[in-house]
């Protein structure tokens, strides 16, 4: 199908186009951007500047990174007019650090600057599986007289490691020096102690070089960096245009690498950036979401480059998706776990399976008793031996990576590790036989709920609900049925139990945590016997202690009921996990949304963290509550959820999803992406593979707004499919095309509120079809009332058409 471009302004801070995509910004250029290799990468402010930013290394965020080390602070370009020295009053040297647009396409980041009769046009490329990035500059002359021009190309290196490499390794942060290498035309800079090296310079050769510890860069950077500064010369008559090509390359163990790197990227400048935006090109292609909500169809082309941008590959140390930049360029539990999902959704199967691979041996490396690490940095060591909760979480990663992929030797791979995890790690620690609900690290990284050996927490309950029943299917995948009847009999007894005891009917939500009031107040005094509490910790604490004192007046400090366990509830995001998993009973799901949408958890961009302690958003919560609103039908409101993190999209960086809503934390962030791809293609779309098994589940459900909307390319192990949904008030035409005519398919159809189709038909014929009635609300509300349709599964058709008619 072809689409004509499609432009569209949303936001007011960005001009976005479609087909072919873009885009961009001309104000607000101070905020931050990548340029994104899955071996180097860069961070800088849209003006191309490199500000002294970070958390994790305090100012140091920003720069050319090549992880685990660095290699520049920055780098900067500049022009001056007529002969002038390299360095020196005589000529002002026009620093292109004030630029007048910024736009990225897929693969490629374009800067615009305007100087006295000089239109200035940068374009960056990330160069993934190589250590290097490059740069051209376009110049036009477009003044009414000849230019004689001197480019500066000026970089100061800082070839340190990332986080923590001084306090728990051998490195020691040595004096770079940097010598001019005559041969290749560029600037060698290394590491005095360290094998840390990086070469920048041009495809042509300079007319003059300088190299120092300060060389009037524009700002003075800390460290023990030097700068090298390079000029080449340049004439431009009237409206004439030249191009220059720099090379950034490094390497973490050899100058010959480096150098290596730096001659392959010189002489193979355009091929590379040709294909690396066609790598892009193609993650817009497949999967590619056309809709008439204009909103999530871009923020679902941008939602998959963005997990593509934060692949990082660090050779004998490990490979996969990253969390997020500027802090968290390495790999998390918690996080892949979550943006898995959205990557074998859209079609991106080989980072999916490098992610969870990447989590599995380094856990079963460092942990080797089935838990999960939760931080791995690309020094190679573990920061966060890791949160119970990720265990649960990544079985469920791994049954849908499975199910999109078909992938029998990753199913081998992980399996004994998924059993180990989920029923020696996790259920090994829980209490009574009878609860299964175990006690540990769960979502909420608060000092409270993560003291000690933690709670048994609402989400760990829910996840390992989720996980054992994912398990039972891993395991009938592989062979091993005699375990899946006991794994369904214990994710049943969880779902009784939870649903039975921590259900609050006075507060219409589940408890938070399931403990004692003494367990409770041990750990407080734990806490404050370990030190000063932070200001966020110590309003946690102290409000627990408020409901823990009043529990006691109520209940007269009787003994028996102190050591009691029962739901609290601190109103955590989590309290939509039981619906995000399913485990809530659809009565107790409808109570609670009917709380967890009011403005009491929800501010102007979503769901809160915690109302009463943490009013703040992020993207995850959002991404939760769009998948839990889904899970029980109520696709308007899971609509609602992704709109919100949808709408953060021109905050900082053009086409990326802040961590935290709608500016904060990191500035691109992999899990946002979970909160858009997931609930288009499995829930709206209602699409569920089993690639294995070779069947296809296509019943779609669209929210109450979208009257069309197609998926081509979807990507379905080792074919595609293409699938249109088109409604009406009088009718709803589903269409699914495959290549594949080995795949059984089951067509359906989900909708609210309207009674029963006068006629269904299946490529023109009338067919026999089975209906299940549901709720969205009480039953004795019809307006709540839903239907979902389903005919006989089939095979052997390359189009399948089926059409209802009211």
């Amino acid at each position: 199908m072809v689409h004509s471009a499609r432009q569209q302004q949303p936001f007011a801070g960005a001009t976005i186009q479609r087909w072919p995509w873009s885009i961009e910004r001309d104000h607000d250029l101070e905020n931050p951007f990548v340029t994104a290799g899955n071996r180097v990468y860069s961070v800088a402010t849209q003006h191309g500047e490199f500000p002294e930013i970070g958390w994790r290394q305090p100012n140091e965020m920003s720069g050319v990174w090549d992880h685990p080390i660095k290699l520049l602070d920055g780098f900067w370009f500049g022009v001056s007019y007529g002969p002038t020295p390299l360095i020196g009053p005589a000529r002002k040297i026009h620093w292109l650090t004030k630029a007048s647009r910024w736009c990225m396409t897929p693969g490629e980041v374009e800067i615009t600057y305007q100087l006295p009769g000089l239109h200035v046009v940068r374009q960056e490329y990330g160069v993934d599986d190589h250590e290097g990035i490059l740069v051209r500059l376009h110049l036009v002359n477009n003044g009414q007289k000849a230019l004689d021009l001197r480019l500066h190309f000026l970089a100061h290196t800082d070839l340190r490691a990332a986080w923590l490499g001084e306090n728990r390794l051998i490195w020691r942060d040595g004096q770079d020096e940097a010598i001019y290498l005559d041969e290749q035309a560029c600037i060698a800079a290394y590491n005095t102690v360290n094998p840390a090296y990086v070469l920048f310079g041009a495809s042509t050769r300079p007319a003059a070089i300088a190299i120092g510890p300060d060389l009037s860069i524009t700002k003075q950077t800390p460290g023990q960096g030097i700068s090298g500064h390079l000029r080449y010369t340049l004439h431009l008559p009237v409206s004439g245009s030249e191009e220059m090509r720099y090379i950034i390359a490094g390497s973490t163990h050899s100058s010959s690498a480096a150098s290596a790197t730096f001659d392959l990227l010189k002489h193979s400048f355009e091929e590379l950036a040709q294909q690396q935006r066609q790598r892009y090109q193609k993650i817009i292609e497949r999967s590619a979401l056309y809709s008439d909500d204009e909103l999530i169809e871009t923020a679902f082309g941008w939602a998959k480059l963005n997990l593509q941008m934060l692949e990082r590959v660090v050779p004998t140390i490990g490979q996969g998706i990253s969390a997020g930049l500027p802090d968290f360029p390495w790999w998390f539990g918690k996080d892949t776990t979550f943006t898995a999902l959205a990557l074998v959704a859209s079609g991106q199967f080989e980072l999916a399976l490098t992610s969870l691979r990447n989590l599995a041996h380094h856990s079963q490396l460092v942990n080797n008793n089935g838990s999960m690490v939760h931080e791995i940095l690309t020094l190679g060591r573990i920061h966060d031996g890791g949160h119970l909760v990720e265990v649960p979480l990544f079985v469920r990663a791994c049954y849908h990576v499975f199910l999109w992929t078909g992938d029998q030797q990753f199913l081998r791979d992980i399996y004994d590790f998924c059993v180990r995890g989920l029923m020696e790690y996790v259920l090994g620690s829980t209490g009574s036989e009878d609860e299964l609900c175990a006690t540990g690290k769960g979502m909420v990284e608060s000092r409270e709920l993560q003291s000690g050996k933690g709670f048994k927490t609402l989400d760990i309950a829910a996840y390992t609900y989720q996980a054992l029943l994912c398990l039972a299917e891993l395991a009938s995948a592989i062979g091993d049925d005699q375990r899946v009847p006991d794994l369904r009999d214990k994710a049943r007894r969880i779902r009784e139990f939870v649903n039975t005891t921590w259900w609050l009917a006075d507060e219409n939500l589940f408890g938070d945590i399931y403990a004692c009031a003494q367990d409770i107040q041990d750990a407080h005094q734990s806490l404050r016997a370990d030190g000063p509490l932070w200001p966020g910790d110590l309003k946690e604490v102290d409000h627990t202690a408020a409901a823990l004192a009043s529990f006691m007046e109520q209940h007269g400090h009787d003994a028996s009921i102190v050591r009691q366990e029962r739901p609290w509830l601190l109103k955590h995001m989590i309290a939509a996990i039981p619906m995000e998993t399913g485990l809530a009973t659809p009565e107790h799901a409808t109570r609670a949304f009917t709380r967890l949408e009011s403005e009491e958890f929800n501010g102007p961009w979503g769901l809160y963290l915690n109302p009463e302690r943490q009013p703040v958003t992020m993207t995850l919560p959002n991404g939760i509550m769009a998948a839990a609103e889904a899970e029980y039908q109520r696709m308007d409101q899971a609509l609602v959820y992704s709109q919100h993190i949808a709408r953060t999209m021109d905050q900082r960086m053009p086409g990326a999803f802040s961590e935290i809503s709608p500016d904060g934390g990191c500035f691109i962030q992999g899990w946002s992406g979970y909160g858009i791809i997931w609930p288009v293609v499995h829930s709206f779309f209602g699409f569920q593979p089993d690639v294995a098994r070779k069947h296809v589940r296509f019943i779609p459900h669209f929210p109450a707004s979208w009257h069309t909307a197609q998926l081509h390319s979807v990507r379905v192990g080792a074919t595609s499919m293409d699938l249109e949904v088109t409604k009406s008030s009088h009718d709803a035409r589903i269409v699914l095309e495959t290549h594949d005519l080995s795949y059984e398919i089951t067509l359906g159809y989900t909708w609210i509120g309207m009674t029963m189709p006068n006629r269904i038909t299946l490529n023109g014929e009338e067919i026999s079809f089975q209906t299940e009635v549901f709720y969205q609300g009480r039953e004795d509300d019809q307006t709540t009332r839903g239907y979902t349709l389903q005919i006989p599964t089939m095979r052997g058709l390359q189009r399948y058409e089926l059409h209802l008619i009211w």
